[in-house]
């Protein structure tokens, strides 16, 4: 089988669609080794970036946050704490479950904390470094809730 042609009504053209042949079967874009474990990206569209993130029992980031990008981190094992400071400076923290989604928008200061080793898949806008910005050290930093 090849394409198929087909008319576009509105335009009157001949357009063929059909995808003919099976895109390749590939390995993570990049592995990058933290402190606290390793990040894979998955796959860097122009709009979407896809990590998976291991983290070890006990480990944590550094305390962070975005001024564009948003993330959406799915706990696919273990359990993360997200340590996060709001309003006036007030930390607080969700745990998360296997199965769970935890939605962070720009401007949420936020830090992951695994409770127990943990693989977290982030689903995110565009990855652009510059627009990681760092308020505590995850090496020096312990996050406590007022």
């Amino acid at each position: 089988m090849g394409q198929i042609d087909t008319m576009d009504n509105k335009t009157g053209t001949n357009i063929k669609y059909g995808i003919t042949q099976i895109p390749d079967v590939c390995k993570p874009i990049e592995r990058i080794d933290k402190y606290w474990g390793y990040m894979d990206t998955l796959f860097d569209f122009e709009n979407c970036t896809v990590k998976r993130i291991f983290m070890r029992k006990g480990c944590q980031s550094s305390l962070e946050f975005h001024c564009i990008k948003r993330e959406v981190y799915y706990v696919e094992s273990g359990i993360l704490k997200i340590g996060l400071r709001v309003g006036r400076a007030e930390n607080k923290s969700v745990t998360l479950s296997e199965g769970e989604i935890f939605h962070i928008e720009p401007g949420l200061m936020h830090m992951r904390i695994a409770v127990t080793d943990c693989i977290i898949v982030e689903i995110s806008t565009k990855d652009n470094n510059s627009d990681s910005h760092i308020v505590e050290d995850g090496t020096k930093y312990i996050h406590k809730e007022v």
